[in-house]
This record gives structure tokens, sequence and C-alpha cells, in this order.
């Protein structure tokens, strides 16, 4: 039996002799050969003489490089030719492995955020501009790294195969595999020496908690085992969607299509402009996006009456507000408004937020909103695909206390770099000064870490 990596090549040998411990000896011809799945009967290679080496008498060489999708499992080589005249045959078997790697490509946290940008701004109730939008940005990225430190878990979902020892090795139920920090929400397909196990036949625990999921126990009323490979080491790989949960809310859909798999910019409905930030998690079809930016893009609509410059000028009239939503923000002209309300075809607005001028506007004046979002494709584990006009778009939502923290976190962090990280308060009795930090987010950190902490699990050694 031979191992071979999917991706990776492997030198295959078929030798002959005139009778059984005789010596070497040639083909008539060069023989031909040919790979197929034993399980599927697909076929991998068709039959072929070329490529086929003769390294020497009576031997016969091919290098077989099985795709890097190849599906996992035990293949045979067939090897077929002339002795004498007479057809003769030799065989041997594959296992094809899975790319041997901890998790699938794609998979980096950077930039996989538990808030959004727009989530710090309203706290902070900072206007955008390019540099506080890079320095919140930072601040994510330290608060959620942060926050999965702290309750040793991550949280977002990656589509990845995996790969863990066979069980026997480590003294523990040979059924049973621990999957510690690498947490499952659900399975798509498991291998053992290359051998595929039917999910039906495995038990994904604790069942009465999970997702997610610490430990993967093959049905022992079933005739499923573990084991298989040459060596214990890397015998089992586990396809599936890891981390902690996979809660999403359906927002609304594109409005235009994504044509290409290397296109970074979408254009939305209102409905996902309004729920969207930078940093949000999207799934469109089976593929994840992570939005890393935001700008205006037309509406297709325009005022239909004068608009004062005047704060309490709160409504704006147009043609059709069925393609706008709440918590919108439309641009009009140089002046930003916050969609509050709406009421048939009027949209009931706040004036000259985010730090904008408060103007008059005429009527027919274009109405811009922020439609265009740019995009990383095919994140965490997924890939990029095309997608056409009104497809669905969802939001993956980060559990509500350690989306709390990271904002909290996050702001914290902004508010202490002002301070020279210096600001402190007094407590209660007054007699000494604390760090503002440690009056502020020990409370929430203890409540993210006591409902959402990975607790340590201990083990007879």
């Amino acid at each position: 039996m031979t191992d071979v990596t999917a991706g990776q090549s492997v030198a295959l040998l078929s030798q002959w002799y005139d009778f059984e411990g005789g010596t070497l000896t040639d083909l008539d011809t060069t023989p031909t050969i040919s790979i197929v799945n034993i399980g599927t009967g697909t076929t991998a290679l068709a039959a072929t003489t070329t490529g086929v080496t003769h390294p020497a008498a009576g031997s016969y060489g091919y290098t077989w490089t099985p795709t890097a999708a190849l599906a996992a499992g035990a293949y045979l080589a067939t090897w077929s030719g002339l002795g004498d005249g007479t057809a003769v045959t030799a065989t041997e078997t594959v296992t094809v492995i899975a790319p041997a790697s901890a998790e699938a490509t794609n998979t980096s946290p950077a930039g996989v955020w538990y808030a959004t940008r727009e989530d710090v701004q309203r706290a902070l109730d900072v206007q955008p501009s390019a540099r506080s939008s890079r320095q919140i940005d930072r601040a994510l990225e330290s608060a959620s790294r942060d926050a999965e430190g702290l309750c040793h878990r991550r949280f977002y979902p990656v589509q990845a195969t995996r790969f863990f020892d066979w069980p026997a090795s480590q003294y523990r139920p040979s059924w049973r595999i621990w999957l510690d920090d690498n947490e499952l929400i659900s399975l798509t397909a498991i291998t053992s020496g290359g051998a595929a196990i039917d999910p039906a036949d495995v038990l994904l625990e604790p069942n009465r908690s999970g997702p997610p999921y610490s430990r993967v126990e093959i049905n022992i009323g079933t005739s499923a085992t573990y084991g298989g490979g040459d060596t214990h080491q890397r015998d089992i790989a586990i396809t599936g969607l890891w981390g902690y949960r996979n809660t999403e809310t359906t927002l609304g859909a594109t409005t235009t299509a994504l044509a290409t798999t290397t296109a970074t910019t979408l254009t939305v409905d209102g409905d996902t402009s309004a729920s969207v930030g930078v940093g949000s998690l999207l799934r469109i079809d089976s593929e994840r996006l992570i939005v890393t930016g935001r700008t205006m893009a037309a509406t297709g609509q325009t005022l239909a009456t004068d608009l004062t410059v005047q704060k309490n000028g709160t409504t704006v009239a147009v043609a059709d507000a069925s393609g706008f939503a709440v918590d919108e923000t439309l641009l009009i002209d140089g002046e930003r408004m916050l969609i509050t309300d709406i009421a048939g075809s009027t949209l009931v607005v706040e004036r000259s937020v985010d730090g904008s001028t408060l103007a008059a506007h005429t009527t027919g004046a274009t109405i811009y909103a922020a439609r265009t979002l740019t995009v990383t494709r095919g994140a965490l584990g997924t890939t990029a695909a095309t997608h056409t006009t009104s497809t669905t778009v969802h939001r993956w939502e980060p559990p509500g206390l350690v989306r709390d923290l990271v904002i909290a976190n996050a702001m914290n962090r902004l508010l202490q770099e002002q301070a020279g990280y210096a600001r402190t308060s007094k407590t209660s009795s007054g007699a000494k000064s604390v760090s503002v930090e440690t009056l502020s987010l020990e409370s929430l950190r203890t409540q993210t870490y006591d409902a959402h902490g990975r607790k340590a699990r201990h083990r007879g050694v």
C-alpha cells in the first residue's frame, strides 16, 4: 500500500518476473496504468502509457500527482501489458490523503471582528474620517483577538478540513476524539486512514448543548472504526464548519451581479445597507465575505420637493420609499441624513449627521446611500464564486456579550490612547485612583467569560 497527499506526487513502480522467484524480465510492450477509486469506481487516471518510464529491466514506473481536490480514499492502480503474448496485470492500492494542513486556505482571523467600525463610531459619537477609521479598525482588531484570548475560543465560522491522531495512541477510548480548541459547528465528511466514514455513523457531542461540539464519537452500535492508516498520526481528517455557532440574520439582497470571482465591490439594497458596517461578516450563497469599506451609490431616487436649511425640516419626499430602510444613511449634495422612520413616500430623517453641514436642497437632487461595499472575497475557507442580482445577503452574528465587550474594549483603547494610558478615576471612598479600564471593563469581561469562556477540561493522566 502507498500513501500520497492530494496535490503532491508519488512514484509508482511495477516489476515483472519470468516466474515467481525468477529474474526481472521486460514485457512485450510498455504497459498501461489506470487508477480508480475503490469505493466509488470513479476514474482518477484513464489507462495510459504516457509518462510511463522504463528505469531498468522488468521495471516500469509512473509519477502520479492526484489533484488537490481529489476525494480522499483508497484507489487501485492497475498495470496492464503483454508478456510472451499473454495478457498480464499487476495492482497496487494507493491511499489518497487530504492536503496535510491544520486548516483550509483563507482562514486567517485578521480582519474578522466581532463588532463594526460603525458600532464604535456611534458609541463614541465621532464623525467618520480616514484618520479615525484607521484608528478604530486597529482597536477593533486588537479587541477581537483579546476577546478570543479571554474566552480561549474563536467564535467565527470557518469551513475547513482538520487532522487528528487516531485516539488509541493517546490512551483514550478508540471511538472518541477530543477536539480541544477545534470546536465543531457541523460535520460535512470524515475519513480515517483515507477511508470515508459515513457521517450517519458519527455522534457529535455534547448533543444536549452543542454546537459547539467538543468531541466526535463513532456510534459503537455501527461497524465504523477509526484507524487504517500507516501510522496513528493525522489518521483522521474531519471536514466541516468550525467555530462557536453559525447564527445568521437575513438582511436584504444584492442589486448588481458579482460576475467574476475577483470583483471586490458589491452593491446592495437599502435593507442590507442599513444593517452592515465595516467588519461585518456576510454570506452570499456559500461564499463568505468580509466588509472592509463602504461608499455612496446612487439610489435611483431624487428629491420630490425642496428641503429647507432648517434642522426641523426632517421629511424627505421621494417617488418610491419602498427601496429605503430605517437606519440607512443618505447623502444629498454634501449633507448626510439618517432615516429614522418611513411613512408612505416620505422619509423621516435626522439632518446633518456624521459631522456634515446642514444645507438647502432643491427638487430633483440625486439621493445617494452607503450601498457600495468593498469586500474580501472567499473568506474563512470558502471559495469565491459568481452571484446574480437579487441574491439574498446573510450576516453572521457574534454572541451579544462578545460584541459588547469588543466595542467597550475598542472604545477604552481609543480613549486611553488620547490620555496616554493615564485615565484614572477615584474609588467610591475617594481613597485612591484606579484605572478607568479596571472599573468599566472588569464586570463585562467577567460576564463574557462566564457565558462564553471555554473552561479547562481535566483528564486523568
